[in-house]
């Protein structure tokens, strides 16, 4: 039998990693977590480059992997915004467990007051250790000084080389906490504005020659603006509206005529770059006033979602749709089933063959992370203000960042680094057709596959399709997904997670094969 110094010193060992940062419980789950959760701050002042000198405590939640943390690689998730939390991300998309519009439903909600978590089957946390970060300040928990309390503008002023400084200090921070899983590779991924965010993550990593001390390995990033030139402001940069049409007529949203229309008498070089004259400026100006009406709304995150707190949003998007006033969030229509019938056990039982997920994510995980026994638990200040936004509203944030391409091609012929690009195919906001454009027109790598179907089962049930370009980079779109693919499609998001890790290519379409389709 071990001597007791010698269990006391495996005890030590085991709960080394930030002992003060340990979660015991997550509140809204019964029962034992499914791998080791910490929760704290990384503060990141005095750090070389980081202005202007504030005290910035970052948030941080890290899942350890449910396999071999020892072994399995971090996988840093990002969501954007900018001012989006990644907290949302954890809850809403990759971690491993969900709330939804049935999590402020159960008899546990009402004792508690504390949403119910639901397990996430498809939990990246599942192929490596997930480690998430609220920034810049004060998203999330994250503040400034010693002002919890603050609004969006008490960290000051930021842009995306402010950001991608701070970023750096946090995750040189979390390596500080965590020493033993700096070789074990690190993936870096996220969505949105995270498409700025991560690569610029990624050259602040080469610019301090980090690369191979945190082992980065991958990059994977979803529904984004590399910039304010390529999908981020396009309209602010002499692009025209091409294919933001294209989506909408390629998805049956307007009818053939008037999308024959728009070309005849547009021209493609005018609708894909403003400053190019139409071929017939009267007719085209009448021919796009006629887009709005024959279109008419869409949820700017996903065309297809019927969320009742979705359906009565109308988003502008380059003009052509108008919106019908402040978007308002109407209260869920209840079940006609018994409700407690319909709960669910985990993420994944009530999805639909449209999209993948329940409604309602987004009103839980803020009721989550404002419940007071949470935030105990999760080792953050009781009286924090929970900021989360999106597009920089409510903080002053400078889109600064104007072409990442360049640097994404330099990735893919000057490192070792793997690059995935996907895309949801029913995103309006960032669509698959520009991403296709600007993935292989504009870094203009050589193909070493052309566009095929990939799949979830190695058989005929879809994930989608994918181009692979010289260098380890590649672009993949998720069927049938929306702007958050680990939400709308999450076993699909979880094969290109499993993909992007081990290195391996997506399963192909096979015509005959033995399984149901």
């Amino acid at each position: 039998m071990p001597s007791l110094l010698i269990w006391a010193a495996l005890i030590a060992t085991a709960f080394s990693e930030a002992p003060e940062d340990l979660v015991e419980s997550l509140p809204g789950w019964k029962g034992k977590l499914p791998s080791r959760q910490f929760s704290g701050f990384i503060d990141v002042s005095g750090k070389p480059g980081v202005a202007p000198a504030k005290t910035m405590h970052i948030h941080y939640m890290y899942v350890e992997s449910e396999g071999n943390p020892e072994k399995d690689p971090v996988i840093l998730w990002s969501n954007g915004g900018p001012g989006a939390s990644s907290l949302f991300g954890l809850l809403t998309e990759v971690g491993p467990f969900r709330v939804n519009e049935f999590s402020t439903r159960t008899p546990e909600y009402n004792l508690t007051g504390v949403p119910t978590l639901w397990r996430n089957d498809y939990s990246w946390s599942r192929l490596g250790g997930l480690v998430i970060f609220d920034w810049p300040p004060p998203t999330g928990f994250s503040y400034c000084d010693d002002d919890p309390e603050g609004d969006g503008y008490s960290c000051g002023d930021w842009d995306d080389t402010r950001q991608a400084q701070i970023s750096f200090a946090a995750l040189e921070g979390f390596f500080t906490k965590f020493p033993e899983r700096a070789s074990n590779g690190l993936f870096l991924t996220g969505e949105s504005y995270a498409g700025v965010y991560i690569p610029k993550l990624a050259q602040q990593i080469f610019e301090h020659n980090m690369e191979d001390s945190w082992a980065l390995q991958g990059i994977a990033v979803g529904d984004v603006c590399a910039g304010t030139e390529v999908m981020c402001s396009m309209t602010d940069n002499g692009f025209g509206p091409y294919f933001d049409l294209a989506f909408l007529a390629g998805h049956g949203q307007m009818s053939n005529q008037l999308w024959e229309t728009l070309i005849d008498t547009c021209g493609l070089a005018h609708l894909k770059y403003s400053y190019e004259p139409a071929v017939d400026a009267d007719a085209c100006e009448q021919a796009l006033a006629r887009v709005s009406g024959e279109v008419g709304g869409y949820y700017a995150y996903n065309l297809y979602d019927d969320c009742p707190y979705q359906n009565s949003f109308r988003r502008r998007r380059l003009g052509l749709v108008e919106p019908t006033g402040s978007p308002q969030v109407p209260q869920a229509q209840a079940p006609q089933e018994p409700l407690y019938s319909l709960l669910p056990t985990s993420s994944s039982p009530l999805g639909t063959s449209v999209d993948d997920y329940i409604c309602g994510g987004g009103p839980a995980s803020s009721a989550w992370a404002n419940n007071r026994v949470v935030r105990e638990h999760l080792h953050v200040p009781l009286r924090s203000n929970f900021f989360s936004g999106d597009n920089a509203v409510g903080m002053n944030y400078e889109l600064t960042e104007k072409n990442l391409i360049p640097f994404y091609r330099k990735m893919a012929l000057e490192s070792k680094v793997r690059v995935t690009v996907y895309n949801g195919d029913t995103d309006p906001g960032i669509n698959s057709f520009a991403a296709a454009n600007w993935t292989s027109v504009g870094v203009a790598l050589p193909e070493t596959h052309s566009w095929q179907p990939w799949t979830v089962d190695g058989c005929q049930r879809m994930g989608g399709y994918v181009t692979s370009y010289k260098g380890d980079f590649r672009f993949v779109t998720i069927r049938g997904s929306g702007h958050m693919v680990p939400t709308y499609k999450n076993r699909a998001a979880f094969a290109l997670a499993s993909s992007v890790i081990s290195g391996k290519p997506l399963l192909p379409f096979v015509a005959s094969c033995s399984k149901p389709p």
